[in-house]
């Protein structure tokens, strides 16, 4: 018998990893290129220009292919009036060329280019700005008015559905935060108990050495307590969630009209033509496979074994691939290409977690407690004393997990510790995090106090029961002989008789006590989904939303930006190098490049120097500056850091017998 449970076992542990690897097979399959946001490259004109003759159009072009059905472009005047004549449009030749005409002999003013890219590899929707001025004849720049709102601040989505950036809550944003929220909260508690079946009630030994016949029905009926109450109004809040998700997208893109996000072309443009709504796509068709084998169990009485263990492994199967679709669906899969592999499969081992942890937590709540509630405080005791414990491991492993990943998925989007404070996402996953915390000083209290002082407790209620019925049913030779022993036996059926209602008074306490945090235990877990839900919708707080809430050029945004300077030798150790970055802030810096002989300290000035610049956490192409010699013997430029975070800068130094010598150095850039 106990070789025949340690086959099933090893047979269930390898059915188990082979679904796995098939899980991961559905969606590591997929298209494996993954880009990051389709962000702002450069642009005619350039940011910042300062133009003596009006142009006709302006071009700009992104980091990735744009969807040219939801990508636009406005530009305006100082006095918030449009100056362009609503052509923009993706250029028929390069898929990532946003091209707008402009009217006819501009006059000069300082004009602003309001843009909105959504990618069509992601379906990540990015805003932004930037400035160009069209001099006066007489050379005198014309500057924006500090006092007066900025101009173009309300074009392209930006007025009603701000949360995205400003990091407050508005219609749009709550919005996409329940669909999110009901989404990830779905998912987990459905897989959550797809787990619980397979590795705790399936190793819970039969009655758990007990010949209580109720204990184990508690353990046979909760899969059947899921099937029937909670699987199919789980499946349907996922799939109207899930839709949610996709509605939410389309708000912000409509600036937050009803009307038009629920429009049937612009829900099916963003399902068709980008790699967010072929994923998104993936999910409903896992859910809506899910529901109906959910149907199928409720519906059909007579489900055999074997059956029911078919449609457990597929749910099973199908929750894994369910993890995949959402991760490569989400703010996890808009990394760089080199990282988006590695991004996407922590974000998957962070869900999965999730439903060992808080989706276990929620499977006790609704499918085991309400169950033991039926019978009396020392069944109760008995059980949990002997289920529990084999739930314990799984929600460690759990614990790992998310302690594990989580950091390492933070570290993809954050640039810097500050940005813990700084930023809306940082504030949300700080929130996170201290829920965790809580959740783990909930979680060590019953497992490490309440749990053993309930079971060493069950165990004095057995041994003055078994004592009790001895005495009851057992009399000893010496106590049917010896009339006069009756007294004494009486006097000890009535001490054990207390000490069993002394026991099953403390017994009941603590129970009432262990079942009652096992109730609010979950909401702790509520509270880290919906900081979940609030780091994706505050996901584009980390990236600044360029000129557009700046003040005037005229006002001084540089006042607290320190300039960097580092120095770093050549791969070959012949030359040192110091750059300098000045301000080092989002948007157009100054870059020095100064080249001394290793040896002999001297500065060399016969030499050309070219810089390459790239952004290290976000895919944003290479930015490449030819550096001019100056009067001081150094070699400088002007070039853009587009976002804020973690750069490098690849100098490479050209001498006069025609070798290059190369170094490179990485530095981080605020806002």
């Amino acid at each position: 018998m106990l070789m025949h449970k340690d086959l099933r076992r090893s047979a269930r542990w390898r059915l188990m990893i082979g679904a796995a690897l098939v899980a991961l097979a559905l969606f590591l399959l997929f298209p494996g290129t993954a880009e990051a946001h389709a962000v702002l490259l450069r642009s005619d004109p350039s940011q910042d220009a300062l133009l003596r003759t009006a142009p006709t159009e302006v071009r700009l072009w992104f980091s990735e292919d744009l969807n040219p059905a939801l990508s636009s472009a406005v530009v305006v005047n100082s006095h918030n009036q449009r100056v362009d004549t609503g052509n923009a449009h993706v250029s028929p030749s390069d898929p990532t060329e946003l091209d707008l005409g402009l009217k006819a002999d501009l006059p000069p003013d300082v004009y602003v280019v309001v843009w909105r890219s959504v990618s069509n590899v992601d379906g990540h929707v990015l805003r932004g700005s930037f400035l160009f001025t069209i001099v006066e004849p007489n050379g005198t720049v014309p500057h924006l008015n500090a006092s007066a709102p900025p101009p173009g601040q309300d074009l392209l989505g930006g007025g009603n559905t701000s949360s995205l950036y400003t990091g407050q809550i508005d219609a749009v944003g709550l919005f996409n935060l329940v669909a999110v929220t009901l989404s990830e909260l779905g998912a987990i508690f459905w897989m959550g108990a797809q787990l619980w079946r397979f590795f705790v009630l399936e190793a819970v030994p039969a009655g758990e050495g007990s010949d209580n016949p109720e204990a184990e029905a508690i353990v046979q009926a909760m899969p059947s307590r899921f099937t029937r109450r909670f699987a199919v109004p789980t499946l349907l809040m996922l799939l109207v969630a899930n839709l949610g998700v996709l509605v939410g997208q389309a708000l912000f893109l409509s600036n937050g009209q009803w009307s038009g996000a629920l429009a049937p072309s612009l829900l099916l443009s963003m399902v068709t033509s980008s790699r967010f709504g072929t994923f998104w796509l993936g999910r409903e068709v896992i859910i809506l496979l899910a529901l109906a084998v959910a149907l199928y169990q409720l519906l059909n009485r007579r489900r055999t074994a074997p059956f029911e263990r078919a449609c457990a492994w597929l749910n099973l199967l199908l929750g894994l691939a369910l993890f995949g679709a959402m991760t490569l669906s989400s703010h996890a899969a808009a990394v760089s290409s080199n990282l988006v592999l590695f991004s996407v499969l922590i974000d998957w081992l962070h869900l999965l977690g999730s439903a060992f942890w808080i989706g276990g937590m929620f499977y006790i709540v609704t499918c085991y407690l309400p169950l033991l509630e039926r019978h009396a405080p020392p069944l109760r005791a008995q059980s949990l004393t002997a289920v529990l414990p084999y739930y314990s491991p799984w929600a460690i492993a759990g614990v790992l997990l998310l302690t594990i990943t989580g950091p390492f998925s933070a570290s993809f989007h954050l640039t810097s510790p500050a940005e813990l404070i700084t930023t809306a996402y940082g504030r949300a996953l700080l929130i996170k995090i201290v829920l965790v915390a809580a959740l783990l000083a909930t979680s060590a209290f019953h497992v490490l106090l309440l749990r053993p002082r309930l079971k060493k407790e069950y165990g004095k209620y057995a041994y003055c029961l078994e004592r009790l019925e001895q005495s009851q049913t057992n009399p000893t030779a010496q106590q049917t002989e010896k009339a006069s022993e009756e007294p004494e036996t009486g006097i000890q059926k009535g001490r054990w008789t207390r000490q069993l209602k002394l026991r099953e008074k403390r017994l009941t306490r603590l129970t009432t006590r262990l079942t009652t945090v096992l109730r609010w235990e979950p909401l702790l877990g509520v509270g880290v989904l919906i900081c979940v839900g609030l780091m994706n919708i505050f996901a584009g707080t980390l990236t600044p939303t360029t000129a557009l809430n700046q003040a005037a050029p005229t006002a001084s945004p540089t006042a607290t930006a320190k300039p960097l300077t580092t120095s770093a030798t050549t791969s070959d150790g012949l030359f040192t190098v110091t750059l300098t970055v000045s301000p080092n802030r989002f948007g157009t810096n100054t870059f020095t490049v100064k080249v001394s002989d290793r040896q002999t300290q001297r500065p060399v000035t016969q030499v050309g120097v070219t810089l390459y610049l790239n952004m290290l956490d976000m895919d944003m192409g290479t930015e490449v500056l030819n550096l001019q010699p100056a009067a001081d013997g150094s070699f400088s430029g002007q070039g853009d850091l587009t976002m804020s975070g973690n750069w490098s800068a690849r100098v490479q130094i050209r001498t006069i017998d025609n070798k290059l010598h190369e170094t490179q150095i990485k530095f981080f850039t605020p806002f």
